[in-house]
């Protein structure tokens, strides 16, 4: 962490800015040396002050990246544990039964494996007597 008493020397400066960069496990084996080297090859004073500030906000902000995923690791474990509990009752609701026959498809017996091509053709255009047509429905004045 930095010190409120700023280094006297570029040296002093040099180890207050690694300090909390070096063996940090947020950062890696390979970002570690590398701000070793640009620590230790850099000879402005300002740039190495400016360097820290930004450190210091990057661990800021690593923290509190890794603090969101355990938060989401431990609501996403949560979870899963409560997936097979239900909410609602103790009794799971019933579910509704599929339609076993829809219009335009075979019957579930196969009663109808003894029409031919013309039957079907009727059943499929047969329309009742006393039934409109979709293009009279749209064709009366609404009321």
């Amino acid at each position: 962490m930095l010190m409120s008493v700023p280094p006297s020397s570029l040296g002093e400066l040099r180890q207050h800015v690694l300090l909390p960069l070096i063996g940090n496990p947020l950062f890696s084996e390979a970002e570690q040396l590398r701000a070793n080297h640009f620590v230790h090859e850099s000879e402005d004073i300002a740039r190495l002050t400016r360097w820290g500030a930004s450190v210091l906000a990057e661990i800021a902000r690593r923290q509190a990246e890794a603090a969101r995923q355990r938060r989401d690791l431990a609501t996403g474990t949560t979870l899963h544990q409560l997936g097979s509990i239900s909410f609602r009752s103790h009794r799971s609701r019933l579910r509704q039964a599929a339609p076993s026959w829809v219009p335009g498809a075979c019957f579930p017996d196969r009663s109808d494996r003894r029409a031919g091509t013309f039957d079907r053709r009727a059943i499929a255009s047969f329309q009742p007597a006393d039934s409109l047509t979709f293009a009279d429905l749209l064709s009366q004045p609404a009321r």
